[in-house]
């Protein structure tokens, strides 16, 4: 993959996202260039959803001795991952705190605090190809996670974005903890923790064992960890690439086969362009007969393309613009099952905001052109389209907890109901995330052609922590892709 730049371009991510992270974590606005629901309905929205996680957080009846989760009931009870969905929505929209910044300060630190106190490690070497995982490539190393209550990927993966983005801004040399299972470790090692865990969980195993009728692939992760190795699936697949990227913004590393199984995986799950009006969707399995068994389905393809521009795969590749021809062909549909839709569905929209966030940017007006509100609610001004994530805005905005038809906002704290699996707090967390437009990851982000504009002063601070990255990677002896 682009071998004659490879090391240049690691560096260049690895410091835009150092950059634009300790950016996003310490205020600055980064907000797209127009609105589609009016900037006082998206302040007011952002606002009322933050007051509705603050009232929800319990300072009392946690697992343990430590407080400051969030808890969700629905198939649980669960407590890493709202937590983490929780701290993680906070963190983005930080720039909205206002009068409220010190309690919400506090909200946060707490958070983390729960967080740290209930990791659990196991100590990895090998995947189950045979090949050492670790730093250098020998010996053991620890590996980081969240139990998440049955689901420990899915639980690691959004816990992962909320305390890589906490140690960004204190970097990463920090000591997170001096108590419980991470006591003594920086948040940079928690990261590579978390990576070293991630890599030995996945799948190597060879092709062509049948399950269940269907061929069971290598390359993805599954639901298990920790030292699960097996089959895969795209939905869990997508948790373990999140990690990474925000792992990675802290130094972490991973070795260069984890990218090499991705790529195989991805290529055996989306439908083929034999398949009519399916073509170019992802499956959550892999596709039998040239047809998905699951699917395909928003959530799965926005993971999907999150993966690929993980890879450095460019928009333009031909199975990325079959990925977004199919969403632009399901963009509009309702939340319909715990997984399937997108409007509505908040784990399928926080997917598709996630992957199209990082390969055609929040101001695209290309490839999702069959839009929900065709005007965005009216709010634009005359002769601008409105887009993808104005569609979501508009969305998120008429459709909280509470809004009123008639004054254009809620009454504070409101939150977002969510659809299945997906509830409050989750859904409120998960919404957030998309409407206050958090980098998901800053690295990433597709050209600046298509991606939101800074204040000047952002664009300052961005310019000299990006000056200081880059020589900080320069300096290096090693790089580990």
């Amino acid at each position: 993959m682009r071998a004659n730049k490879a090391s240049i371009g690691a560096h260049l991510n690895r410091a835009l996202a150092v950059a634009l992270g300790a950016v996003l974590l310490a205020g600055v606005v980064w907000t797209p260039s127009a609105k589609a629901a009016s900037p006082t309905q998206i302040a007011n929205a952002v606002a009322a959803g933050l007051a509705s996680l603050y009232s929800q957080q319990k300072s009392s009846g946690c697992p343990g001795a430590v407080q400051g989760c969030w808890s969700y009931s629905n198939g649980g009870p669960y407590y890493a991952a709202p937590t983490g969905a929780a701290v993680f929505a906070f963190l983005g929209a930080k720039s909205s705190w206002g009068a409220q910044a010190a309690n919400y300060q506090t909200a946060v630190t707490n958070g983390i605090n729960y967080l740290l106190a209930n990791a659990a490690t196991i100590t990895v070497s090998t995947r189950d190809d045979g090949v050492n995982i670790c730093p250098g490539g020998s010996g053991a190393c620890t590996g980081v996670y969240w139990v998440g209550e049955g689901e420990l990927t899915y639980s690691t993966g959004i816990v992962a974005a909320a305390v890589d983005s906490y140690g960004l801004a204190l970097g990463a040399g920090a000591m997170a903890t001096t108590s419980g299972p991470l006591a003594g470790m920086t948040y940079g090692q928690i990261a590579q923790g978390i990576s070293n865990e991630f890599v030995a969980t996945q799948s190597t195993s060879a092709d062509l064992t049948t399950n269940g009728g269907r061929y069971v692939e290598y390359g993805g992760w599954r639901y298990g960890t920790p030292g699960y190795a097996g089959d895969s699936d795209t939905s869990t697949t997508q948790w373990a690439v999140y990690s990474f990227i925000f792992d990675e913004s802290l130094g972490a590393t991973e070795p260069a086969s984890t990218k090499t199984n991705l790529a195989h995986w991805l290529s055996i799950v989306q439908e083929p362009s034999t398949a009519g009006a399916l073509a170019g969707g992802v499956c959550y399995q892999s596709v039998v007969a040239n047809s998905c068994q699951i699917g395909p389905d928003n959530s799965d393809t926005g993971g999907w393309l999150l993966a690929q521009q993980w890879l450095g795969t460019p928009a333009s590749n031909t199975q990325v613009q079959a990925a977004l021809t199919w969403l632009n062909s399901n963009w509009t549909t309702q939340a319909n099952s715990s997984w399937l839709g997108n409007f509505g569905q908040p784990y399928a929209m926080l997917a598709d905001y996630k992957g199209l966030e990082t390969t055609i940017g929040l101001t695209a007006t290309t490839n999702i052109t069959t839009l929900l509100s065709s005007n965005c609610g009216s709010n634009l001004p005359s002769g601008v389209a409105c887009n993808w994530y104005q569609d979501y805005e508009q969305w998120l905005v008429t459709n909280q907890n509470g809004f009123n038809t008639t004054t254009g906002v809620v009454t504070s704290p409101a939150g977002w109901a969510g659809y299945a699996y997906w509830t409050d707090p989750l859904s409120t967390a998960f919404d957030l995330t998309i409407l206050s437009a958090a980098a998901v990851p800053a690295g990433l982000s597709a050209p600046a052609v298509s991606v939101p504009a800074l204040s000047a002063i952002g664009l300052g601070v961005l310019a000299l922590l990006l000056v200081i990255s880059f020589i900080a990677m320069r300096n290096r002896n090693v790089h580990t892709s």
